[in-house]
């Protein structure tokens, strides 16, 4: 299993005074303590008020509200590009009916180029209607988000991978021909991992992903997503071993054992390992994990949780299986 640690670009680490820069320091000890990966968050505005429920968590409740810095993940990834030169750096995940898809696919490559091909996209159609309606989408590109992302994900692909012009018109973005460079730094990059909870999403990794980014799951819930997945697979012609497995989830490690109601991932280094263990065993390839300590998020406390996970969990991450 890999590991990877995210980024906190929602709401950075305002106690340091260096914001986004803040963000960078935290990914260059991320690399340094030997994790696998860094992974950024995505969203553009916050409304005041929202009628959107999170769907995420049990309660509906966004931990973020529009006080909050949200440093631009594309941006910040060209910044870790040149930070870092060893971990692969992504997005977990990029709301892709946000941008115009011709604006990604160059921001995407020149990012690969800059870190010489170390970058993942994870991608999703996003769920915050109030977003949306803030940025000008319209009703149908809300309702109809699911195709509007398969069909800018298709744009990007062709934008990486044309020898010469090319034109597109579909049902929600027409132009061309046009030239698109630069492209990535070799084909089929970067990997697309598709994020969701569903049928659908997984249904749309099975069709277009080169991978599923599933969201807070523990390893019983992870299992079914993997079934279903494999089935889907399977149903589709797919192999489904060609799929990569990621998960994206709050990692909070303490110095003692917590009690038997503690969440997935939370607990001592021997209980995240144990949950690592079960994680592996359902099926996961690669883990984003959001790290801090149970006293919270702060860029001390999470570089304290790195260094104990690097001490005590990486290095048995490689043999579970």
């Amino acid at each position: 299993m890999r590991v990877g640690a995210l980024v906190r670009n929602f709401g950075g680490y305002p106690e340091t005074g260096r914001s986004s820069k803040a963000c960078i320091d935290f990914a260059v000890q991320v690399e340094r303590l030997g994790f696998d990966s860094i992974w950024v968050t995505d969203h553009i505005v916050l409304p005041q008020s929202r009628e959107a429920l999170y769907p995420h968590n049990a309660s509906g409740q966004f931990p973020y509200d529009w006080r909050h810095d949200i440093h631009d993940p594309l941006a910040l990834l060209g910044a870790l590009a040149q930070a870092t030169t060893r971990a692969q750096i992504g997005t977990a995940v990029l709301v892709i009916p946000y941008r115009h898809p011709l604006t990604t696919a160059k921001t995407l490559a020149t990012v690969d180029q800059l870190s010489g091909g170390r970058l993942i996209l994870g991608a999703g159609v996003g769920w915050l209607r109030d977003e949306f309606d803030a940025l000008g989408l319209s009703e149908e590109i809300f309702r109809r988000r699911g195709g509007v992302t398969e069909e800018y994900l298709a744009v990007m692909r062709q934008a990486w991978s044309a020898n010469e012009t090319f034109s597109h018109d579909g049902a929600f973005v027409r132009f061309g021909p046009v030239g698109a460079r630069p492209q990535p730094t070799a084909p089929g990059r970067p990997p697309v991992w598709i994020g969701g909870k569903g049928d659908q999403a997984l249904k749309r990794a099975v069709r277009i992903g080169d991978g599923y980014f599933a969201i807070s799951s523990d390893a019983a819930l992870l299992a079914d997503e993997i079934a279903r997945l494999r089935a889907f697979a399977e149903a589709a012609g797919r192999d489904p071993a060609e799929l990569t497995v990621a998960l994206i989830g709050a990692l909070s490690v303490s110095d003692r054992p917590l009690g038997e109601d503690r969440a997935v991932l939370n607990g001592s280094a021997e209980q995240i390992l144990e949950d690592l263990q079960g994680l592996a065993r359902a099926g996961l390839d690669h883990l984003a994990a959001g790290v801090g300590r149970p006293e919270g998020l702060s860029y001390q406390a999470s570089v304290e949780a790195l260094e104990l996970l690097a001490a005590e969990v990486l290095p048995h991450c490689g043999s579970l299986v």
